[in-house]
């Protein structure tokens, strides 16, 4: 079958959408967890691995895992982490090697657009995907203004940095742009997917030169987080 990324006839792997490494902190003793659905009986079922489809090659596999995965996983958990701990409305900032950063979180909508799996179904960046595919192969970020990526931290009850949660990605729009975000390693992400410049993404988010400036924001105030909470009441009641 055809490798969604370099689209050569290859068998395929069970990819994973979002990165494995992601999901650790959510896992039980048991190596289980909650994945919420809103449908069946619960509204959540037991998962043992992170969400996986046939899309990759073993080969693209590895590239994103030496070039993207790897680099992120160092500089967001080990170089230059978000504080466990976070008051409301405060900032955080560090450097990051920008080329891996973007790229890294380009794979991930990369993979959910070409997902076929519910979870996925918002992501749908049309022209862009084919755009996003190649800077993926070439290890190109792009221009400074071509898919910006803007993210806040999420606090829960405790102030604490809400790193056991991973949602479904959703889509909005912002002064007139396609906007795509979703939570994982206790940040919501948004990148931004038009043909023309995000002044306010490209300003506040990620920089060229590595910098990214992040706000703290509490979960409630989170849209995808009350709809996994709504889910769950509703199926409980």
């Amino acid at each position: 079958m055809e490798c969604r990324l370099c689209r050569n006839d290859r068998e395929l792997c069970s990819s994973h959408i979002v990165p494995e490494f992601l999901y650790r902190d959510l896992y039980d003793k048991n190596h289980n967890l909650m994945g919420v659905t809103g449908q069946g009986n619960k509204g959540w079922k037991i998962l043992q691995k992170g969400i996986r489809e046939d899309l990759l090659c073993f080969d693209c596999e590895q590239h994103l895992n030496d070039k993207y995965e790897k680099p992120f996983l160092k500089q967001w958990s080990i170089g230059s982490p978000l504080p466990s701990h976070m008051n409301q409305g405060s900032f955080f900032s560090a450097n990051y090697d920008y080329i891996t950063f973007k790229l890294f979180h380009l794979s991930i909508l990369f993979r959910s657009s070409v997902s076929s799996l519910p979870t996925f179904q918002e992501v749908s960046i049309g022209k862009h995907e084919e755009r996003i595919r190649k800077m993926l192969i070439h290890e190109d970020p792009g221009q400074e203004w071509e898919y910006p990526i803007f993210a806040f931290a999420v606090l829960n009850g405790s102030n604490d940095v809400e790193k056991r949660f991973i949602s479904q990605p959703i889509s909005a729009r912002y002064e007139g742009h396609k906007v795509y975000g979703q939570i994982y390693g206790g940040a919501m992400w948004w990148i931004s997917v038009s043909s023309q410049r995000n002044d306010f993404f490209c300003r506040e988010g990620l920089q060229p030169s590595g910098k990214l400036t992040i706000l703290a924001e509490p979960w409630n105030e989170i849209g995808v987080v009350q709809d996994a909470s709504i889910a769950l009441t509703c199926k409980n009641l």
